[in-house]
């Protein structure tokens, strides 16, 4: 079960900012204390518990996570919920073998997460389809739709229909133990997209050429003790496989695609440093540093604000400190540094990178007790600063063209300062 809810204030106008991210590009990266609300209540239902005393019999479970989630951007409370199915599974597991796993259905796909930019990376391919662990080994056929409709679909012009098809892509990871402790995650991924051939008119056949992309990576993590450790990861994609930008998932396309209509040459690199060290009993530092690029296979010129972006790279480098002044109060405080370039139109002056500096000092109870930066349920007092440079603000004030903008700035203006105030509890169990 996870939730958080809270509300929020803005002490420049006192408009409404609950759930308007002060970052870059309209996500956690670079902080998320201003999330809206958010419920994700996970039911697990074990048709055949696992036997500690037994551990060769077979179990299995059904998993299904419902989400709950403000449409319109206000409080939960204060508007009709949006809903979704985030997981729909069925996992079995001392299946023909001990230690061998199966499962089909939609799930959370996915390993490894920067907690407080609210990432999943490396191998965040949450999707539906099939899938078998053994012991380090991690195989699935997933199947994808949801991301870059472009790629996926043609729409009828006469009739409006859409004629829709799917991404299939085959993932293999193995994880290999190291002294004990320690591991190195390997990762491959192949993609393909057949060809799309449709009857649009009395005349001929649109077509939608075949396609494929691959992702390759490796993810180290070090257990330092007490409860500390170390991730570095480095993922390259390519062909459809090259999202990353803005921390998009391999299966978001980014770009546009050559003049064959295919994405032979795009790319998208990810590379990520993570880690969290318990310093002592009174002092607790989580820190990550994040650079993803992605690039389209078009080498021409974007030749207008409303053709696509073709590159674009972001980073971000954030540090979280937990200061322990007692079991019950916590003195969370976080400082993050932000920036992003993307390709603008053609004959547009540059305006540089547009960047971003943050601060939040995040007085916090933890009922529990608890002394760690895991310890949950929290309530939660904030207040965030965020200094946006020139780059930034002359991109809204003089026109977008097409590239992010700040949820903040989009509502509050070219301001070269956010304020945001806010309590939230956030709980997890």
């Amino acid at each position: 079960m996870y939730g958080r809810m809270g509300a929020t204030w803005n002490p420049q106008t006192g408009r409404f900012v609950h759930g308007k991210y002060i970052n870059l590009l309209g996500n956690a990266l670079g902080g998320r204390f201003e999330e809206g609300d958010y419920l994700e209540p996970t039911i697990k239902l074990h048709i055949v518990k696992p036997v500690a005393e037994e551990p060769a019999k077979p179990y299995y479970h059904v998993v299904v996570t419902p989400a709950m989630y403000s449409n319109t951007g206000s409080y939960l409370g204060a508007s009709t919920p949006g809903f979704s199915i985030s997981q729909a599974y069925l996992e079995a597991g001392n299946v023909l073998t001990q230690d061998l796993t199966l499962w089909v259905g939609q799930r959370f796909y996915r390993s490894t997460d920067v907690h407080i930019a609210d990432i999943f990376f490396f191998n965040a391919l949450v999707s539906q389809g099939a899938g078998l662990k053994y012991k380090g080994l991690d195989l699935a056929v997933l199947l994808q739709t949801s991301q870059a409709p472009g790629l996926y679909s043609v729409v009828d012009p006469d009739t409006n229909v859409r004629f829709d098809r799917q991404r299939t892509t085959f993932v293999g990871q193995y994880i290999l133990p190291v002294a004990e402790k320690h591991s190195v995650n390997f990762l491959g991924e192949f993609h393909l997209l057949p060809a799309n051939k449709t009857r649009l008119t009395d005349e001929g056949v649109n077509i939608q050429e075949s396609d494929i992309g691959y992702a390759v990576g490796v993810k180290g993590r070090l257990d330092l003790g007490d409860g500390s450790f170390n991730e570095l990861s480095v993922r390259f994609g390519g062909g459809i496989a090259n999202g990353a930008f803005s921390a998009s998932p391999t299966f978001a396309t980014f770009g546009r695609p050559n003049e064959d209509g295919k994405y032979s040459g795009a790319l998208g690199i990810e590379a990520v440093e993570h880690l969290l060290y318990n310093v002592n009993p009174l002092l607790t530092l989580n820190a990550y540093g994040i650079l993803q690029h992605s690039k389209g296979a078009d080498d021409g010129e974007r030749t207008s604000a409303a053709v696509g972006i073709n590159s674009g790279t972001n980073f971000v480098v954030g540090v979280r400190s937990f200061l322990y002044l007692h079991d019950n109060f916590h003195l969370v405080n976080e400082a993050t540094f932000q920036g992003f370039k993307a390709e603008l139109p053609e004959g547009v002056e540059d305006p540089g990178m547009p960047t971003a500096f943050r601060f939040s000092i995040v007085p916090t109870i933890v009922p529990s007790g608890l002394r760690s930066a895991w310890a949950r349920p929290q309530i939660r007092l904030i207040y965030s600063l965020a200094i946006f440079n020139q780059a930034e603000v002359d991109l809204l004030d003089r026109g977008t063209y097409g590239l992010p903008v700040s949820p903040y700035l989009q509502d509050f203006g070219p301001k070269k300062f956010g304020h945001y105030v806010g309590t939230r509890a956030e709980w997890w169990f």
